[in-house]
């Protein structure tokens, strides 16, 4: 009976991970350049996780940490490079006399864990091997021995992600624990370092800040949208030194518009174009919890707007302390 029972288990948990691997493309719902949330559970320290019961700790065989290195993550539609510092792991059965999980219920502990720490699962699946080979030059065999893809990610990998206000950790699990008796696990901690920024001029945000608590800038963006000028980017330097000498500082930043279509519209614009400063700034290092971003559209001129000078006046940012 025991053993009718035993074949039916690996029956099951092979024919779910199958199927998984078939819809891998529908499996995933978040990409890795999608909306993650931020969560502000505590994940303890590097690299987060125990081994689960009746799985024993590594030997020094079975685990390499790494300072800095480059791993590969796939969200379904795109194979993407992961930098930071990592922690490769095989856990290996204690004693095989006693229950050992499946398959299925290893995904479920993982499954379990990273919902309560607040993070996402993105894939379920092969990694394809053509987009690795592309984006690497090296096969998955040849990655895995690298350690920037999990031990034998070959079969089959189930990958999360977390993100934390000041860093990411990038979950790379293969639950190959039915016959073999152990599972794998790469994990990568990518730090949100703030940019060191050296230009040598001076920082008329930050002067106006320090005297005052606020500043008005005339970023410039692309006509009717979010992208801004390649002759204003120098600016948001500017911004992530204030955070360089005040790094406990928490600013606002409103974007504002002069009247150059509907209000509604305006509004939308303004907005849009705050959100994209906000995720230039965090791509560059700055804590997202130490910037607010509005849009105002045109509800807040300073000068009138019947010429072209003041219209450009009105086109700002004003960036005040908090």
């Amino acid at each position: 009976m025991n053993k009718i029972f035993f074949l039916t288990s690996i029956f099951f948990c092979v024919t779910a991970m199958a199927k998984a691997q078939q819809k891998a493309t529908t499996v995933s719902t978040q990409t890795a350049n999608d909306a993650i949330p931020v969560s502000n559970a505590d994940l303890g320290t590097f690299p987060y996780f125990k081994t689960l019961p009746n799985f024993k700790p590594p030997n020094e065989s079975d685990s390499v940490t790494i300072e800095q290195n480059r791993t590969y993550f796939f969200d379904g539609k795109t194979c993407f490079a992961v930098d930071g510092q990592v922690s490769s792991q095989i856990l290996s059965v204690y004693d095989d006399k006693k229950k050992i999980p499946s398959e299925f219920q290893i995904i479920q502990e993982f499954d379990k864990m990273i919902l309560t720490l607040g993070g996402k699962k993105i894939f379920v699946g092969k990694l394809p091997e053509d987009q690795l080979q592309k984006i690497s030059n090296l096969g998955i065999v040849d990655l895995a021995s690298k350690h920037q893809v999990a031990p034998s990610a070959y079969y089959g990998v189930v990958e999360y992600v977390i993100k934390a206000p000041q860093k990411e950790v990038w979950i790379q699990l293969v639950p190959a624990s039915i016959g073999s008796k152990f599972y794998n696990l790469l994990v990568v901690e990518k730090q949100s370092n703030l940019l060191i920024t050296n230009i040598n001029k001076e920082n008329a945000i930050l002067k106006d800040l320090e005297k005052s608590g606020k500043a008005i800038n005339d970023l410039r963006f692309d006509l009717d949208n979010a992208t801004l000028l390649t002759d204003s980017k120098d600016e948001l330097l500017n911004i992530v030194n204030i955070f360089q000498v005040y790094p406990d500082w928490k600013i606002k930043i409103e974007i504002n518009s002069a009247p150059v279509g509907k209000p509604d519209y305006i509004l939308a614009l303004t907005e849009k174009r705050a959100v994209a400063i906000k995720e230039e700034l965090v791509s560059l290092g700055v804590k997202p919890t130490s910037v607010e971003v509005k849009g105002l559209g045109d509800t807040k001129p300073i000068v009138s707007n019947e010429t072209e000078k003041g219209r450009q006046t009105n086109t700002r940012a004003e960036i005040s302390k908090l």
